[in-house]
């Protein structure tokens, strides 16, 4: 055909056009520009490659998320469990023996349900302070020598002479119901408080102060000083008189009473020698001696109130669980101090949180000096956690033994510690199972709120095989063909 190259000619032409290509992309380059990196055996750059595997990946990471969502909400359910006993029991009075039957069979009921859970709540601190308080309770209660598997009605009628099973009148039976809130107040050690909020303070208070004064009761502390660390201008203080006054502007409840006690005095009956009170002898208020001398306890039926009082080493903690209702009919003006309500005024608090991140030197001495403490922090420390305290009553019973070296300030943080779970609505919710380096090294108030838990096992392999997915899924685009 005329015009047409010979094969030989036409394989000439094509390097020729083939090498001027190449001259030109040769000098038009930047000498630092470099071409997009191709896989091996393929003309495809790493975007084109990798983009048929987007919806793969985006897949892939969806199910992960719905995985680990999925598994987090069924793992550990301690929390159902505590909302199910606390909406089981709140229209409840232990002191009566019918509803100490159910309470305590809630009790076991929620253990059950707890440790149902247990395996997949391993390293949740929520859980295990969840545990610790059922079984302070059960305890507490004495849960274990009552007969909760019978039915509540074959139980024998009340026992008209005991204090604490008695019913009382309509008119001295306190009119609460499942909405009513109960708040805890507990003052131990040098003194370290825990308002009915449950802020957390350490003041100095000394002399007389008072912590609760309402229409129905009020109670009155007495602070002395026990050890001074003068290099960081406060004074620490323990308690030595404790005073409660039942009101009689209920009359026909219980009249005037006063509970006096002093160090080394717990006294096993009222100043006017008696120890209940109510109409027609049904005793509305209630002075339960538990161990003569070291703990007794105050039952004011007629509000719902429970005082728990304690002689520990020299000095005194008190702790109660009070109706909200009852609380709010104190006197809330600016001239009304109620410690439990309002906390210690700024001007007599103690930065605890500072003295443990940056305590004075300690000596030998018995003596304390200026800028000297009673006891090393490192043993207080071990001290404290022999005695299984945590959170604010661990900090709290470190500070008392570098202020003081009194052992005995481990007891009274342990024994606070119990009164919480006993008395406490809801002790889970703001008790943190923490050590004492936490608090050291983090802010000087106390949160409220379980702390974050660790990855579990599960999740994190899942996850790490989802990594192990993208990276052998991208590697084996580059070299598809």
């Amino acid at each position: 055909m005329a015009g047409s190259l010979s094969l030989s000619e036409h394989l000439h032409c094509i390097g020729r056009q083939r090498y001027r290509a190449y001259r030109a992309s040769k000098t038009t380059r930047s000498p630092c520009q470099c071409s997009a990196w191709k896989g091996m055996g393929t003309g495809r750059t790493l975007e084109q490659a990798v983009r048929p595997l987007y919806p793969v990946l985006l897949r892939l990471l969806v199910i992960a998320v719905l995985v680990h969502r999925a598994h987090s909400d069924s793992a550990c359910r301690v929390t159902k469990c505590n909302s199910e006993f606390v909406a089981s029991t709140a229209p409840l009075n232990p002191a009566i023996f019918r509803d100490l039957v159910l309470y305590c069979r809630a009790l076991r009921q929620a253990t059950d349900c707890a440790r149902r859970t247990a395996r997949n709540c391993r390293g949740d601190l929520h859980y295990h302070s969840t545990i610790r308080g059922f079984q302070a309770q059960m305890q507490s209660h004495n849960c274990t020598h009552v007969p909760t598997d019978a039915p509540v009605e074959e139980f024998p009628p009340v026992r008209p002479g005991s204090p604490h099973e008695e019913h009382l009148p309509p008119m001295c039976a306190y009119r609460g119901g499942p909405s009513t809130v109960y708040r805890h107040c507990g003052l131990f050690g040098d003194p370290h408080l825990r308002t009915f909020y449950d802020d957390f303070q350490t003041c100095k208070v000394d002399r007389a102060w008072p912590l609760i004064d309402n229409a129905y009761l009020a109670v009155q502390v007495t602070n002395v000083p026990v050890a001074v660390a003068a290099s960081h201008g406060f004074t620490a203080t323990a308690t030595t008189k404790l005073t409660v006054i039942v009101k009689g502007e209920v009359a026909e409840c219980a009249r005037e009473k006063v509970y006096q006690a002093q160090q080394n005095n717990l006294p096993d009956a009222f100043a006017d020698g008696t120890r209940s009170g109510g109409p027609n002898g049904i005793r509305s208020l209630v002075l339960d001696v538990r161990v003569p001398g070291r703990h007794v306890e105050i039952h004011v039926r007629y509000i719902d109130t429970t005082i728990v009082l304690r002689q520990i080493g020299n000095y005194l903690t008190f702790a109660i669980r009070m109706p909200e209702d009852v609380i709010n009919t104190g006197n809330f003006d600016e001239d009304g101090l109620q410690l439990c309500v309002k906390g210690c005024p700024l001007s007599e608090r103690i930065d605890y949180v500072e003295f443990l991140r940056n305590p004075p030197q300690s000596s030998s001495n018995t003596v304390l000096h200026r800028s000297e403490i009673a006891m090393p922090k490192d043993m207080a420390i071990q001290k404290c956690r022999q005695s299984n305290v945590t959170d604010f009553y661990l900090d709290s019973c470190v500070f008392d033994l570098m202020t003081t070296g009194d052992a005995n300030f481990t007891l009274a943080a342990k024994s606070a510690l119990e009164d919480v779970y006993r008395l406490h609505p809801n002790p889970g919710r703001t008790h943190r199972n923490r050590t004492i380096e936490s608090t050291i090294s983090g802010s000087q108030t106390p949160v409220n709120s379980a702390p974050s838990r660790t990855l579990p096992r599960r999740t994190l392999s899942l996850y790490m095989l989802l990594i192990s997915c993208i990276i052998l899924l991208t590697n084996w685009s580059y070299f598809v063909t």
